[in-house]
């Protein structure tokens, strides 16, 4: 191949790669990175386990998420039964506030959330908590786009496993602001759920492509070779 085409090749290949997506970039909200978690038969405001903010994994978070370590009861005498399980590590998050301020939770970001780990919890070994959450996505205070998910009591009077909510359709959203956590309760007691592994997509600019006169430099290049080939 002439030298000439074989530069034109280089620079065309090179334009084409500037325009072509990054590799998406995930991050996950484990909550057992914390800066200063409670111990694991507490709990506490995820303010406070963050170090005093509420950004964590670059998400805002509503300040009534509570996080809770893996050996926390409700009543911890008799004992009662363990609160949650986490799906991974040591902790988890629940809603900090009685009913009804406990529902309509917040996250705030452009991150595209692809999905999380709900389950029920456990009071004093009898039923209540929450049955079933609906994740909405948000522009502004708009729902663009909901998935409701019920919540099996798998293991009666104890907490359940968490099970994975798939909320991957929102990829297909644009002007996502954020996600609201409603829930609904059951019982007299305060519709608590668990919830742990928020997995996100980060927001990432499109990629501008190579300037215009990059391009034409390449043509006119080429242009010019032909030019002396015909002379």
């Amino acid at each position: 191949m002439h030298v000439v085409l074989r530069r034109f090749m280089v620079a065309a290949g090179l334009a084409l790669g500037a325009v072509s997506p990054l590799p998406a970039q995930t991050v996950t909200a484990s909550f057992d990175d914390l800066s200063a978690l409670p111990a694991v038969d507490a709990s506490t405001g995820l303010f406070f386990a963050n170090g005093d903010s509420l950004l964590y994994q670059g998400v805002t978070w509503d300040t009534r998420f509570k996080v809770v370590g893996d050996a926390y009861r409700v009543d911890p005498v008799t004992p009662g039964p363990l609160y949650g399980i986490p799906h991974s590590g040591h902790y988890f998050v629940t809603s900090e506030f009685d009913d009804p301020l406990n529902d309509g939770l917040r996250i705030t970001t452009n991150h595209l959330l692809t999905g999380a780990w709900f389950g029920r919890n456990a009071y004093y070994g009898f039923g209540a908590g929450a049955d079933q959450v609906t994740i909405h996505a948000l522009g502004g205070d708009q729902v663009l786009a909901s998935v409701v998910f019920d919540l099996p009591d798998t293991d009666p009077g104890h907490p359940a496993p968490l099970q994975f909510v798939d909320t991957g359709g929102f990829a297909s959203l644009t002007g996502i602001t954020g996600y609201r956590i409603d829930r609904r309760a059951l019982g007299d007691q305060n519709g608590h759920w668990v919830a742990d592994d928020f997995s996100f997509v980060l927001a990432s600019p499109v990629p501008e492509p190579l300037p215009a006169l990059m391009w034409l430099g390449a043509l006119a290049l080429l242009a010019g070779h032909l030019r002396r080939r015909r002379g």
